[in-house]
């Protein structure tokens, strides 16, 4: 099968218009808009106001975007056939040359990083053109136990894609994330910490990694506590108390809105840190008529607590202090995090440790470690099952995240599945 090529620097010069209604939203105070696609095409259809016989017409607010594995799956194919010389079983060939003694696992997981590198150099190829582009890459879910691995692949698409944010995954069974994004800060790393789901989780990463960004995943929180306004509630603590760190801590995170899933958010959010947004709610966005420019206000200040709107059979089964949990931060949360991230023991604590420091301080239902049976159970669907033993154990953001891994981690196998099929004979 042969790739499909990717779209290539355009010919004719680039200009840079203004979107009126993407302007508003930055004019309230939100530095950058970017969006959830790894899709070329979709980004042409969304960045693109008009081409003429002189020029190409790009909307300037929209600067970046992210990718992650179920982004990834959808242009997969065009990297497993083409040229000879430049696909899958070329790669390994190359590799093989220098690691003889290469896995087929390990082989998988750099294929994986060398598409995402691809991806980054080829969005930047065109979209970067006159300006900076940020593009948010992920790492591959087998690399979540080894903080050794997961900074040195870290390390190489940073150094291979300009203006990269590496995707750090929070991961309650391996605390070490937040050392592993640390770390790669540390290095001149910038990590997008991500698979995140509450204030309180937002807070630690700001605090313990001081990573570029983070992520509120908004729409599953709505959507699978049946909420209209629940995202919205917990990204808005969460950037009120982003930004007193900011002040008080000088740390540099800024907070993403993610897993957007209706275009309404941007105007009942406006002026947060920064908007990931997936390609056809962004476009929604940018072409309705309901609201206007001139309508759109800085919500910072806004609460929406006593209108989330959640059915009463959901708060029975799930308790209203569990959910207010999602948007809630203990001062002594924070003083302990402050008194850690300050203290000698934090430069060489490792995740063995940190675990421990939080369960010493009251707050180790922070991290879990699932069983075999319950990662099982936590991969049949990113939402949360309300009778599952586990939703009345757990904290509903630890479930929140461990649903996410299960479900990055999915369409991680079938992806490597796929990578494999054409490697094989290889490691024969």
């Amino acid at each position: 099968m042969k790739a499909a090529a990717g779209k290539r620097r355009p010919t004719k010069p680039i200009r840079y218009v203004s979107h009126p209604l993407a302007r508003a939203v930055k004019d309230r105070g939100t530095a950058h808009i970017y969006t959830d696609t790894a899709d070329q095409e979709e980004m042409f259809d969304l960045l693109v106001q008009k081409e003429d016989a002189e020029n190409i017409y790009l909307y300037e607010e929209v600067d970046g975007n992210t990718t992650n594995q179920p982004l990834v799956v959808k242009v997969l194919d065009r990297f497993l056939g083409g040229d000879e010389t430049d696909n899958v079983v070329a790669w390994i060939k190359a590799l093989q040359k220098e690691k003889p003694d290469l896995t087929i696992e390990e082989a998988t997981v750099l294929i994986y990083s060398i598409i995402n590198g691809r991806l980054g150099l080829e969005v930047l190829d065109y979209y970067a053109a006159g300006r900076i582009w940020q593009i948010s890459l992920e790492l591959h879910t087998s690399l979540a136990p080894d903080p050794v691995a997961s900074k040195r692949i870290g390390q190489c698409l940073n150094q291979a894609v300009p203006n990269a944010f590496v995707k750090v995954a929070f991961t309650p069974d391996h605390p070490h994330a937040f050392l592993i994004a640390r770390d790669l800060e540390n290095q001149g790393v910038a990590v997008n910490f991500t698979a995140t789901f509450s204030a309180r989780q937002i807070v630690a990463a700001a605090l313990l990694a001081n990573p570029h960004r983070t992520n509120v995943f908004l729409g599953r929180l709505s959507q699978g506590l049946e909420s209209e306004l629940l995202g919205e509630q917990v990204v808005l603590e969460t950037q009120r108390h982003v930004r007193r760190l900011r002040e008080k801590f000088e740390v540099q995170t800024l907070n993403m809105l993610a897993s957007v899933r209706r275009w309404q958010t941007m105007a009942l959010t406006a002026g947060c840190d920064v908007y990931t947004v997936p390609y056809l709610v962004l476009k929604a966005f940018l072409t309705q008529t309901e609201i206007g420019p001139e309508q759109i206000e800085n919500c910072l200040e806004a609460d929406y607590s006593d209108t989330l709107a959640i059915p009463d059979n959901v708060v029975e089964k799930v308790g209203l202090e569990k959910i207010k949990q999602l948007y809630g931060v203990e001062p002594e949360f924070i003083e302990f995090l402050a008194e850690l991230r300050a203290s000698a023991e934090y430069a060489t604590i490792d995740g063995e440790g940190l675990f421990k420091r939080f369960d010493e301080a009251g707050f180790g239902d922070f991290f879990y470690a699932p069983s075999a049976s319950e990662w099982r159970e936590l991969r049949k669907g990113k939402l949360p099952d309300l009778d599952s033993p586990l939703t009345k154990s757990l904290p509903l953001d630890t479930l929140y995240t461990l649903l996410a891994i299960g479900d990055f981690t999915n369409f991680q196998d079938r992806m490597d599945e796929s990578i494999r099929a054409p490697i094989h004979h290889l490691f024969a």
